[in-house]
C-alpha cells in the first residue's frame, strides 16, 4: 500500500465510472450525437467533450448556451439514454481492462472503494450490478445526490465524509479534466487514466501519476 508523506496511507479508492470503469464514453457520445440529430442538432466532439464529467444538469446548461434556451435537454437526454441501453442490451456493458482485478486486490489489502459518478445513481447502480461488480463496492454517490457537479469536489468530499477520512487518505481515480479538478479542488490524490482526451501539461500537473490501464494502478498501489 502506498504511503503518502510520512504516516499517511491510503484507506479508500474512489473510482469514476463512464470511461474509468465502463468504456462507456465512446458509445455515450455516439448516441447522444444520434439522438440530437433526430432533433436537428448537430454536437461537435469539441461541444462532446465539454460536457464529460459533469452532472445532467450542467451539461443541459451548456448546450443551451450553444444551441439556445429552446434547445429541448430532457426530450434529447431521455433518447439518447434509450440508444445507449438498447446498445448496451445488445453488445452488452464493456468493462474497462484492469477493474475486477484491481477491485479484488483492494479488497484483499483491507482498502475501501467507492464510485462517484456524475452520472444518475440508479444508472450507476445497474451498471455495478450488470458487470458484476456491485458486492465489491462500499460506497456509492451520483450527480443527481449533490448540489454541484464537478469540477467542484463536493461528490468527492461526501465520499470522504462517510468514510470518516482524511482528504490524503483517499485516492481518486478519473479520466475526465472536470474529475481531475474536482480531485484537486478537494485536495485529494488524483490518478489519471486517460480515456477519449488526453490532457494538456495544466491539467496532468494536477495528478500524483498518469497510467495506462487500471492494472497499472495495482502497481502505483504497491
Amino acid at each position: 500500500v502506498v504511503y503518502r508523506g510520512e504516516n499517511t496511507m491510503i484507506k479508500c479508492v474512489i473510482f469514476d465510472m463512464d470511461g474509468l470503469m465502463f468504456d462507456t464514453e465512446k458509445i455515450g457520445g455516439e448516441c447522444f450525437k444520434a439522438a440530437a440529430k433526430e432533433f436537428g442538432y448537430q454536437v461537435s466532439d469539441e461541444i462532446r467533450f465539454e460536457l464529460l464529467g459533469r452532472s445532467k444538469q450542467d451539461n443541459y446548461e451548456i448546450l443551451k448556451s450553444y444551441f439556445g434556451q429552446d434547445y429541448p435537454s430532457e426530450a434529447i437526454s431521455a433518447l439518447s439514454m434509450q440508444k445507449r441501453q438498447a446498445y448496451i442490451d445488445k453488445y452488452g456493458l464493456p468493462v474497462k481492462v484492469g477493474l475486477k482485478e484491481l477491485l479484488e486486490y483492494l479488497k484483499q489489502h483491507d482498502i475501501l472503494t467507492a464510485v462517484a459518478s456524475s452520472s444518475n445513481y440508479d444508472m450507476v447502480c445497474n451498471y455495478l450490478e450488470i458487470s458484476g461488480v456491485r458486492k465489491q463496492i462500499d460506497y456509492v454517490i451520483a450527480g443527481n445526490q449533490v448540489e454541484q457537479s464537478k469540477p467542484n469536489p463536493e461528490i468527492f468530499l461526501r465520499v470522504i465524509d462517510h468514510f470518516q477520512l482524511a482528504p490524503d487518505e483517499a485516492l481518486v481515480l478519473e479520466d475526465s479534466k472536470n474529475g481531475i479538478l474536482a480531485a484537486y479542488n478537494g485536495n485529494l490524490p488524483v490518478i489519471c487514466i486517460p480515456d477519449l482526451v488526453k490532457h494538456d501539461s495544466s491539467i496532468n500537473a494536477l495528478t500524483v501519476a498518469i497510467v495506462d490501464s487500471l492494472n497499472d494502478v495495482i502497481s502505483y498501489l504497491r
